[in-house]
């Protein structure tokens, strides 16, 4: 996945990385499929916040610098413009058309024009075309590169969203474009909350600015949720909050999956996975989660001998499924030449295994000076 230090490289003036300590944006992030959505709903519902949906910045947006890796001038900025429908997520952008038309313009009169400073104004524009004061993004993906959100945005607000694993993987396996074998759904969620987690403990942002919910109390106890969430991010509680269905002004579409949030808020998705899962496939998602799993006060459900048995020949029934899968995605992306610009594997396998503990991973972040770590 690219850098900014790469883009930078790669022009004969670079623009250098800036630090925009006068925002403080609000991320929604986790393992996709946690409720996020349904998060972003809530928050976004509040009058003075505007949240983007998954604009993908650094898994995808941010691969076209390596075609255009200067957006000073007009020149650049068309060159960008006609790249971003080519984007794998673009078709899933609801509305997005007068928010490009502005950013656009923005770029082309800023001699400082850069790919942090669309990222930035992607938020900016949405949220004031919206009548919002305060903005912020949520891509689940970005709970993978939260010391890079942090750096840019260093007075960043934090929402992390955690669901229990089965249920999670319950609720993909039957997606489009999923292998449909719990193993590498739950080696995602895995990395995805271990990710979050080790950044929370990093000591590199204040403790009050970063929120790990559970989807759980979320649903259960959602006013009480709210209102940690708005203290967190510095706001009101706004009673709009717990009535977000009623708001019909998406920015996705063509995701039927996410239509849930059209609803109001209901627990009877909590163990619709008990439904779902056989028991074999229940014990191979707990086995996978492991730590993380109890970490997050999710219990195991007791593993009897015929269980054990049935392991063997469901995990060579997961990695068919995984076979399959990556044969009918080859052949879908040679029948797509125009959706050039994706989620990059490479970054994901690597972060699988350090989250396995079959890598090291990279050192923690340095601790933010208004959260020091505690004396030794």
């Amino acid at each position: 996945m690219n850098s900014v230090s790469s883009v930078a490289a790669s022009t004969s003036a670079p623009v250098a990385e800036e630090v925009f300590g006068d925002v403080s944006p609000i991320f929604v992030v986790g393992a996709p499929r946690s409720g996020t959505t349904l998060l972003e709903r809530m928050i976004d519902a509040h009058p003075a916040i505007s949240i983007t949906d998954e604009l993908c910045f650094f898994d995808i947006v941010l691969q076209i610098s390596e075609e255009v890796p200067d957006l000073r001038g007009r020149a650049n900025v068309d060159a960008l413009m006609s790249r971003l429908p080519q984007m794998d997520h673009f078709r899933n952008w609801n509305g997005i058309d007068t928010v490009l038309e502005e950013v656009g313009e923005r770029l082309v009169s800023d001699p400082k024009a850069s790919y942090q400073r669309l990222f930035l104004q992607l938020m900016q524009v949405h949220a004031g075309q919206q009548g919002a004061r305060r903005f912020g993004d949520k891509t689940p993906w970005n709970v993978r590169h939260l010391p890079t959100l942090l750096r840019w945005f260093p007075d960043a607000r934090i929402i992390h969203l955690v669901r229990d694993p089965r249920a999670n993987v319950a609720s993909k396996i039957d997606l489009p474009r999923t292998s449909g074998d719990v193993l590498t759904a739950t080696v995602k969620w895995r990395m995805d909350v271990d990710a979050g987690d080790r950044f929370e403990t990093s000591g590199a942002i204040p403790a009050e600015h970063f929120l790990t919910v559970r989807y759980e109390d979320l649903v259960q106890e959602s006013e009480r949720v709210a209102r940690r969430i708005c203290d967190t991010i510095g706001e009101d509680f706004a009673p709009e909050m717990l009535t977000f269905h009623r708001r019909r002004d998406v920015m996705f579409k063509d995701q039927p999956w996410k239509e849930g949030v059209l609803r109001p808020m209901s627990t009877g998705s909590l163990d619709a996975w008990r439904e779902r899962l056989p028991p074999v496939r229940s014990m191979l998602i707990e086995l996978v989660a492991g730590s993380a799993m109890r970490r997050h006060d999710y219990r195991a459900d007791p593993r009897g001998l015929r269980r054990w048995l049935a392991v063997p020949a469901q995990l060579v029934r997961e990695f068919a499924m995984w076979r399959r899968f990556k044969r009918e995605e080859r052949e879908r992306r040679k029948a797509e030449p125009e959706t050039r610009f994706v989620a990059d594997n490479r970054s994901f396998y690597k972060l699988a295994l350090e989250s396995l503990g079959l890598r090291r991973p990279p050192p923690p972040p340095p601790p933010s000076r208004s959260n020091p770590p505690p004396q030794q």
